[in-house]
């Protein structure tokens, strides 16, 4: 078999160096700037789930590892799981803890609340990456990604 490019790979280190970098604002208990880079990469998690339920799954072979729906499902629960996360960090963000106690409370909060869509996303990712990026034709997989950054931003 012949190797395939690395188009999911990218993206999805794309998205996994936005949430890192989310994280470590929530870590330093920067909520507004965690806020920030959490739309950032919000913005850039839909981009990427709506090029692939409609320009890629519609292409998922018959007899694929796992059908298009798996993946479609995984989706709706990554954008749930992303957008309750992100009420959470809106809340301590519209109201930061005054004290160090509180502070170090809401970050924890925070990183427990972000656990199960970070294992959600590893598990997703290395699905697309292990099964997706060798089923679908590579002239597919890069005219889908053609011009885009994950976050919105163009190449």
């Amino acid at each position: 078999m012949s190797p395939t490019p690395a188009f999911f790979e990218h993206q999805h280190t794309q998205l996994g160096a936005q949430l890192h970098a989310h994280l470590l604002d929530v870590a330093g208990a920067d909520f507004g700037g965690a806020q920030q880079k959490l739309q950032r990469w919000r913005a850039g998690l839909a981009q990427h789930i709506e090029i692939e339920n409609t320009q890629l799954l519609p292409h998922v072979p018959p007899g694929a590892r796992w059908a298009a729906r798996v993946y479609l499902v995984e989706h709706d629960r990554i954008a749930l799981l992303a957008d309750e996360y992100a009420l959470k960090v809106q809340a301590v963000a519209d109201q930061p803890p005054q004290d160090e106690q509180d502070r170090r409370a809401a970050v924890l909060m925070l990183l427990d609340a972000a656990h199960a869509l970070r294992h959600v996303l590893e598990h997703h990712h290395a699905r697309e990456e292990q099964a997706l990026a060798h089923e679908l034709p590579a002239a597919l997989q890069a005219a889908a990604w053609a011009g885009t950054e994950p976050g919105g931003a163009a190449r």
